[in-house]
């Protein structure tokens, strides 16, 4: 883990397990890091990065959780990824122009490894599936040790099959169900108004 971390510091890109697929992370706030990850994914740039964030580590990416999702930010069920404003500090790589970044949390326990490394990176780094650019996440490490530019693979062999987590715009009300996933959006209407519609949108994890 304190390699990975190191990598990580030094501007490389870290393969990684989060609960159902692999992902990749470098420093968020590195733009040159942020380039090399775009480029080993073939991800193109008008495209926003997703971030897997700790508790600590969701105020440094964001400019402020509108105080109708907070109810739901402190609840924050699992499976669950929000569209919320960006922090100004976080690089346009990131939020691809959109003054938005989109977040999630490692529910405790469901990802160590994932825990572990996002505890020695700050509380944030990104997690986009490791894959190229319209091919689909895989949980298997054997794909995602032969995808180039990435300088290490943290192999926690097969993970457990999953659904991608639902995604939810929380910048205006009412709230966008952008995918539906693995967190029912009966769920999160528990905590505020939900616009029913599946749309699409630029945060799609491919």
């Amino acid at each position: 883990m304190a390699d990975a971390a190191a990598v990580i510091r030094a501007g490389g890109v870290v393969a990684y397990p989060v609960e159902h697929f692999y992902a990749l992370a470098c420093d968020p706030w590195n733009p040159a890091a942020v380039a090399r990850l775009f480029a080993a994914k073939g991800r193109p740039e008008h495209k926003p990065l997703l971030l897997a964030v700790t508790a600590d580590g969701l105020p440094r990416v964001t400019a402020g959780v509108p105080a109708a999702a907070r109810a739901l930010v402190s609840a924050w069920p699992a499976g669950l990824t929000l569209v919320v404003p960006a922090a100004p500090s976080l690089p346009e790589a990131i939020t691809a122009g959109t003054g938005t970044v989109g977040v999630r949390r490692i529910p405790a326990g469901a990802a160590p490894v994932a825990e572990a490394l996002l505890n020695l990176c700050g509380g944030a780094l990104p997690a986009t599936s490791a894959n190229r650019s319209g091919e689909d996440a895989t949980g298997d490490p054997q794909p995602v040790a032969q995808l180039a530019g990435v300088d290490l693979l943290l192999d926690a062999g097969v993970l457990p099959a999953g659904d991608r987590s639902t995604l939810v715009d929380v910048t205006g009300t009412p709230w966008r169900l952008l995918r539906a996933g693995a967190c029912p959006a009966e769920r999160v209407a528990c905590w505020g108004a939900l616009e029913g519609s599946e749309g699409e949108h630029v945060y799609r994890n491919r």
